[in-house]
């Protein structure tokens, strides 16, 4: 399916919508005010109910669906500021721009909401949309204004030009495990909920014993006694003890956490979802190495990447050097 060049390298988060300053004593608080244009708490809800509509239909687990969108919320008032201090960038080329910008936003909500995520059914998008509490008139011209801000951030983030053989060496050595197949690590672990049955104990409480059982371990205390003791997990009664797994066993936000861990040292106490974990990857047995075609291929997108993400902070960096921010009190 072919897609707008402006939109390759878009983040969804970017799909942002205006409201206008007499809306503010309508809603629920004004979250900052960038160069005198207050961002209201609600207009962080919309970009939460609009990108949770896409993620609905990419992610089917529940808890995954729940940790994307505990991600974008952590996100949403950032982005938010990045893109008002690019809008007013962008206000001496509205005019000149207006019908290009329009065109677009209509091209990429039907190819990539109608044809994508529902398969060319508009009314089950429209349907939807209005099931989010959102009118297509405010959704276009949230597409609208992300359009403008791809438009600008082509036209101000240098382009990254050539990727040197020794870049790519670089990232294949720090990101080796991403391109081989098969790779297993030997685990333990220890789970200390949140919440506990025992009277009396809080999250509090129980971040404070996590960091007292690693305290333990640091001293050499034995991993196996100590899950068998505290931790509350299905692996307690082997001693917190996984065996060798690969990352097809396990949820892909917890595998990205535990294969990113060093060898043959405990892990710092680590939230997660609802409990507090220590891991201990004991060893390693790296899988096979993918065709050399794709890795090549793969790692002169992954550099590109980043070389024009660190382009588009560097951008930001200097748009806000000469911005004036106020946050709001929480």
């Amino acid at each position: 399916m072919k897609t707008l060049p402006f939109f390759r390298s878009a983040s969804a988060a970017l799909a942002l919508g205006f409201v206008t300053h007499a809306m503010a004593e309508q809603t629920n608080g004004i979250a900052v005010v960038v160069n005198g244009r207050p961002i209201l708490r609600s207009e962080v809800e919309e970009v939460i109910k609009v990108q949770e509509m896409g993620l609905k239909q990419s992610i089917g687990d529940k808890a995954e669906l729940d940790r994307e969108m505990g991600e974008l919320r952590k996100k949403a008032l950032d982005t938010l500021i990045d893109q008002e201090l690019i809008l007013k960038e962008f206000e001496p080329f509205a005019a000149n721009f207006k019908e290009k910008v329009d065109a677009y936003a209509e091209e990429h909500i039907k190819t990539n909401y109608v044809n994508q995520l529902f398969k060319g059914d508009r009314a089950k998008f429209l349907q939807e949309l209005g099931s989010s509490g959102i009118t297509y008139k405010k959704f276009f011209e949230k597409q609208r204004t992300m359009v403008i801000v791809q438009m600008m951030r082509s036209q101000n983030v240098k382009d990254p030009g050539y990727i040197t053989s020794d870049e790519k060496r670089a990232y294949l050595a720090a990101h080796g495990d991403e391109f081989r197949d098969g790779d297993q690590i030997k685990l333990w672990s220890i789970t200390i909920p949140k919440v506990s049955e025992e009277v009396g104990t809080t999250p509090k409480s129980q971040m404070a014993l996590a960091r007292e059982i690693r305290s333990k371990l640091l001293r050499g205390d034995e991993f196996g006694t100590l899950a068998r003791t505290y931790s509350q997990d299905s692996k307690s009664g082997n001693g917190g003890d996984w065996g060798f797994i690969s990352k097809k066993d396990l949820t892909r936000r917890m595998a990205e956490m535990v294969f990113g861990l060093p060898t043959k040292k405990v892990s710092d106490v680590i939230e997660f979802d609802d409990s507090f974990y220590l891991f201990y990857v004991e060893a390693r047995n790296p899988g096979k190495m993918k065709p050399d075609e794709f890795v090549q291929t793969e790692l002169e997108k992954r550099v590109l990447g980043e070389k024009r993400k660190k382009g588009y902070e560097e951008w930001i960096t200097q748009l806000k050097r000469k911005a004036t921010i106020r946050y709001s009190p929480n």
